[in-house]
C-alpha cells in the first residue's frame, strides 16, 4: 500500500498481515506514517496504490461504517451534550437497530468498562481515563471484530495511561477481538502487544514479538528505537566460534554469528546486560570511570568513560547501585552472548539510527 500527500510519501509499499484475534501495535516516531496506515484501514483516507482486506473482503472505497471496524481517536471525541449512556448507544441508534436488541449489549459494555454507575453523567464530569473508556465502549457496541486505536492513551496522565493500557488488552482478549494499536510509546507497545510493527519514514522496518525485537532486533534502527542501547563502531579481527572485534584499541567478543561481508561493524548491547564491578578484572573487561549517575526508579543509569575513549551506558537495579558513585574506577564486562553485530551502515551510524 502506498499513500502520497503531494510530494510527501506517507506510506511506501507497506505490506502487512494482521492475525485474527491478535493485539498488534504499530510503533514509530512522529511522522513515520503509522496514523496514515491505520486511517487507510479505517477508510478515513484512501490509499493511492494497494488493496486492503478485512477478512476475505476488499474494503477499498467502502465508507468507514461499512468496514466493520471500531475506531478510537487520540482526541477523546465524545458528544459533550450527551450522557455517557447516550454516547455509547449512539452508533446502534443512528443505524436504526432495535432498542431491545442493543440494550443488553450496551449494559454489558458499560459494566465491562466499569462505567455503569456513571451512565447518566456527561463527559465533562468524568476523568480523562473514564472518557477514553467511554470512547472505547462506543467503538465496540457496533459489534466490530476489528478495533483500531490511534494513540488512544496519548492525552492521558502517565498513571492512568499505564492502568488503561492493560485494561484495553484484557478487554480485547476477553471479547476475542483483533486490535491494531498505534503508539509512539515503546514501553506501551512492549507491555501489551502480541507483535510490534516498527515503522520509519513511511516504511515497515521490522515486525516481531516484543521479546524478539528487544533481545534480537534484526535492524539497527529497531535496536536504538525500542529501548536504550550502546553502539560501538569497530573492526572484526577474528571470525571463529566467536567474533573478536577491535573498538578503539580495546577488544570485544560476540557469540552471535556474522552473516555479512566486510570488517567494519557496529556492536550493540543493552545497558542492563553490562556487568559493572569495582574489582575482579578479566581479559574481557574494560576499565573506566563513572562520569554520571541518574536515578530512574527501579534502575540507576550510569555513564562510564572507558579507557579507550568510548562512553558506555550501564543500568543496574537500584538495590545494587548504592555502592557505585561518580568518580569511581570500575571494570565493565560486555557479555558476548548479549553483544549484537550489524554491518556498518553506508549512511553512517548517526543517520541509520536517527528518528527524523
Amino acid at each position: 500500500m502506498t499513500k502520497r500527500f503531494g510530494n510527501i510519501i506517507a506510506l511506501k509499499r507497506v505490506n502487512l498481515e494482521v492475525k485474527n484475534k491478535e493485539y498488534l501495535c504499530i510503533l514509530g516516531p512522529s511522522g513515520c506514517g503509522k496514523t496514515t496506515l491505520i486511517k487507510c484501514i479505517a477508510g478515513i483516507i484512501e490509499p493511492d496504490e494497494g488493496e486492503i482486506y478485512i477478512g476475505d473482503r476488499i474494503v477499498n472505497g467502502l465508507p468507514m461504517e461499512d468496514r466493520g471496524v471500531g475506531y478510537v481517536f487520540q482526541e477523546i471525541a465524545l458528544f459533550p451534550h450527551m450522557s455517557i449512556y447516550d454516547n455509547v448507544s449512539y452508533g446502534p441508534f443512528v443505524k436504526g437497530w432495535k432498542i431491545t436488541a442493543t440494550r443488553d449489549l450496551i449494559e454489558e459494555m458499560l459494566n465491562m468498562m466499569k462505567l455503569r454507575d456513571r451512565a447518566k453523567d456527561y463527559p465533562s464530569e468524568l476523568s480523562g481515563g473514564a472518557r477514553q473508556k467511554t470512547a472505547v465502549a462506543r467503538a465496540l457496541v457496533s459489534g466490530s471484530k476489528l478495533l483500531l486505536l490511534d494513540e488512544p492513551l496519548g492525552s492521558l496522565d502517565a498513571k492512568v495511561r499505564v492502568l488503561l493500557r492493560y485494561e484495553l488488552r484484557r478487554l480485547v482478549k476477553d471479547l476475542g477481538l483483533t486490535a491494531i494499536h498505534v503508539t509512539h510509546d515503546q514501553e506501551e507497545a512492549m507491555s501489551i502487544a502480541d507483535r510490534i510493527v516498527v515503522m520509519r519514514a513511511g516504511e515497515i522496518v521490522e515486525v516481531g514479538s516484543p521479546l524478539e525485537l528487544y533481545m534480537r532486533p534484526k535492524k539497527i534502527f529497531t535496536a536504538n528505537f525500542l529501548g536504550e542501547a550502546n553502539f560501538f563502531a569497530g573492526e572484526i579481527l577474528e571470525r571463529d566460534d566467536h567474533v573478536k572485534i577491535d573498538v578503539n584499541g580495546a577488544v570485544l567478543y560476540s557469540s552471535n554469528r556474522v552473516d555479512f561481508e566486510g570488517r567494519k561493524v557496529i556492536a550493540a548491547i543493552r545497558p542492563e546486560f553490562i556487568i559493572m564491578r569495582k574489582d575482579g578484572s578479566s581479559k574481557e573487561a574494560w576499565r573506566g570511570v563513572i562520569e554520571r549517575k541518574a536515578f530512574l526508579g527501579s534502575l540507576v543509569r550510569f555513564e562510564v568513560s572507558a579507557d579507550n575513549g568510548v562512553l558506555v551506558i550501564v543500568k543496574k537495579p537500584s538495590s545494587e547501585a548504592t555502592k557505585f558513585n561518580v568518580g569511581d574506577n570500575v571494570n565493565i564486562i560486555l557479555p558476548r552472548e548479549y553483544l549484537l553485530l550489524y554491518p556498518y551502515p553506508e549512511e553512517g551510524l548517526e543517520k541509520a539510527i536517527s528518528i527524523e
